[in-house]
């Protein structure tokens, strides 16, 4: 351990480190080594009740297509201990070193995604995919790291600018290579027909905002634009959206009624979200037991997917469902504790921006599975059957727990 030369979120920052005011009766001090053990609990916690649901969702219908009712888990299971063995490799490295090649990274991956339109594989009727040396790989799922990295590194070398603007135009030219990030990211990932990745994008780049303490009239004025947006692309620009994304309107229409398009005659449209709210119904409160779903018995169709949450209601009821979003509600709080003594903004904002993704995707998963929202193909982290995803999401994790060696504590 060593004397801090510079504090986070404790005491005021500024661009190059810390404007000195020591607090009184106590000492803050840098701790050098130590990953924080409560979060790392926390992920493999969630991660192996996370294998428990793929294997119970999955086992009826891996029997049937496979004859092997072990044949999801068993991919889970090396993928979940690569990602482990990943996350612990990362969380030794110093995370300094990403900031070093972030362009070079951003860069590249933005270009993985702009090539998936073009050489791209079909899998389940998406082209999102490309075979890397015989491994397939979602580059979209890499794409929302890119986003957070490359937001950290604009906000943290630009901070001062973006918070000292006085007129609308001066924060509009500030922000405009924020917008740029997301603009090319939302891009390529609707060229790819992934509304779902899109959304995230959008999401994560606003979050970014949020998290990084601009002014709130700036905040009001970005919601303004994005509404904006939003209507335009609902009404001037919505041939456009149909063409690249035909599913959009159609999605709409489901969730207004699911029940009204599980027919044939209407392709079935509404099948999914409807068999959904019946598991989530069938559970109750105390659930009808641990592999005992009758949905996923050629009901709900893949249920080990993006509506694995919908199993777990049904059989751990709303009490199991409740823990489990507990969990999730843990890793937040942690993740933010963590930011909150990381030693410099970048590591600060990277740190939040990584747990934002992950709080994200866990409310529109849910909100997909109850129909609350309609449905954008969004999986559950940790949870939902996918190899890629689940690599990438504990390389994350390998990099909040890098910071966390790092982190400023109070002591006294």
């Amino acid at each position: 351990m060593d004397n801090a030369t510079k504090l986070p979120a404790v005491l005021q920052q500024n661009n190059g480190g810390a404007v000195a005011e020591k607090p009184k009766r106590r000492n803050i001090i840098r701790v050098i080594g130590e990953v924080d053990r409560p979060f790392m609990l926390i992920v493999i916690a969630l991660m192996c009740i996370g294998l428990v649901m793929v294997f119970s969702s999955s086992y009826a219908y891996a029997e049937s297509k496979y004859g092997d009712s072990y044949h999801f888990i068993k991919s889970q299971l090396r993928w979940a201990l690569l990602g482990t063995a990943m996350m612990l490799l990362i969380s030794r490295l110093d995370y300094r070193v990403i900031r070093r090649f972030g362009v070079i990274a951003v860069l590249f991956i933005l270009g993985l995604n702009l090539i998936v339109p073009i050489a791209g594989t079909i899998l389940s009727g998406a082209k999102r995919w490309l075979y890397i040396g015989g491994v397939s790989l979602q580059p979209s799922e890499l794409l929302k790291f890119a986003v957070i990295l490359a937001c950290a590194m604009y906000i943290s070398d630009n901070y001062h600018r973006i918070n000292s603007a006085k007129t609308v135009r001066q924060q509009l030219i500030a922000l405009a290579p924020m917008a740029l990030i997301a603009g090319a990211a939302a891009g390529s990932t609707m060229l790819q027909n992934h509304m779902s990745a899109t959304i995230i994008m959008v999401c994560l780049a606003f979050s970014m905002l949020l998290i990084s303490n601009i002014k709130l009239k700036w905040i009001i004025v970005a919601v303004g634009i994005i509404a904006v947006l939003g209507v335009l692309a609902l009404t001037v620009f919505r041939g456009v959206i149909e063409t690249l994304t035909p599913q959009v309107f159609t999605r709409l229409e489901v969730w207004e009624n699911p029940f009204e398009f599980m027919s044939y005659a209407s392709g079935g449209k509404g099948w999914q979200p409807a068999q959904s709210l019946y598991a989530i119904a069938s559970g109750g409160f105390w659930g009808l037991g641990l592999g005992q779903s009758n949905q996923k018995l050629g009901y709900l169709p893949e249920p080990y997917n993006d509506y694995i949450f919908a199993i777990v209601c049904e059989e751990l009821g709303l009490f199991g469902a409740v823990i489990i979003i507990g969990v999730f509600a843990a890793f937040i709080i942690r993740g933010y504790i963590i930011a909150s003594r990381a030693p410099d903004r970048f590591s600060q904002l990277l740190v939040m921006g990584i747990i934002a993704q992950v709080a994200i995707q866990v409310i529109l998963n849910i909100a997909v599975i109850t129909n609350t929202l309609p449905a954008t193909g969004i999986g559950l982290p940790f949870f939902s059957y996918g190899g890629s995803a689940l690599i990438i999401l504990l390389t994350e994790m390998g990099i909040v727990l890098s910071v966390s060696r790092y982190s400023y504590v109070e002591r006294g």
